[in-house]
């Protein structure tokens, strides 16, 4: 999956867990036996031609039971557009319209961000030479925070030191090890866990010498549980891998039958097999081949 979808679903699932990591004085103030996330549907007030979506935006209530609102930007790029602090006010003033309750804005940023890591960040708005608006949010910078620091506070701490500075060499290794031995043995559900794991293995890349002495070094049997997740996300990456070439072996077979029988496809009829994603799917398509007398019979067109 991709960043942003990888990092919504961590945050949803891991958003109590994030706030006490980095601002837990902010958590402490929040009861989380109130959390709900609420419909996407909301947040589609910007003009026409300027769609906005926050990615995660949460409702709580506070521990003296009045409700606020949490919002959380992922932001993958090193170096973010230049209204990107007028970007965070609009979804900020957005939600304020929706909500009429307190908001604390937070931007994550994958890479690059605030020199000390974690801050206050700000957008000012002038006209005709004069302060309108001044804007702050809180700002976390994982890139410029310490993988070694981070390791041992939390599970999600550990995997989110994928993603900070890290020591180079066989010690790189170790703190790899480690944070998967935090995560695997931190008694997290498997669908929690997975999430952990995912963001390790896809931010923490090994060359393939890198990973043929990682493997030895997780053969020690204080990695053993690291042995086991090890292999099960190479199990499930070939079976990805297989399914995806099952898929595109099916797509190219259609093609080729709809070539033989109605000539040259247009572009959007092939672009239209291409983002077939379901096998089900495209069998019922070649199915179809046999019997129709012409392409619109198919139902890949229109």
């Amino acid at each position: 999956m991709g960043h942003d979808q990888l990092f919504k679903e961590l945050l949803r699932s891991f958003l109590r867990e994030f706030l006490e990591l980095f601002f837990p004085d902010i958590a402490a103030r929040l009861d989380f036996e109130s959390l709900r996330f609420p419909n996407k549907e909301l947040f589609k007030g910007f003009p026409e031609g300027r769609p906005r979506e926050p990615d995660v935006v949460a409702e709580l209530r506070s521990q003296e039971g009045e409700r606020e609102i949490v919002l959380v930007h992922v932001e993958v790029q090193a170096d973010p557009e230049a209204d990107f602090g007028k970007r965070m006010f609009e979804y900020y003033a957005l939600l304020w319209l929706q909500f009429d309750a307190p908001i604390v804005p937070v931007v994550l940023h994958l890479r690059g961000g605030e020199p000390k890591g974690i801050g206050i960040a700000e957008y000012r708005h002038t006209l005709f030479g004069r302060e309108w608006v001044r804007f702050h949010y809180a700002s976390v910078g994982l890139a410029r925070l310490s993988a070694r620091e981070y390791l041992e506070t939390s599970p999600l701490g550990a995997a989110l030191a994928a993603l900070m500075g890290r020591p180079k060499g066989s010690e790189n290794l170790e703190l790899r090890a480690r944070m998967l031995k935090r995560v695997v043995e931190s008694g997290l559900d498997q669908g929690r866990q997975l999430l952990l794991v995912t963001v390790i293995e896809t931010y923490f890349r090994l060359s393939v010498e890198e990973r043929m002495r990682f493997r030895r070094l997780v053969s020690r049997k204080e990695y053993r549980k690291v042995q086991d997740v090890e292999l099960t996300w190479a199990d499930e990456l070939r079976m990805e891998g297989h399914e995806k070439g099952v898929l595109q072996g099916k797509r190219e077979a259609l093609k080729r039958l709809l070539i033989a029988k109605f000539g040259t496809l247009a572009a959007e009829v092939e672009a239209r097999i291409d983002s077939v994603s379901s096998a089900e799917a495209l069998d019922e398509y070649l199915d179809r081949v046999l019997a129709a007398a012409a392409l619109e019979d198919i139902g890949l067109i229109g």
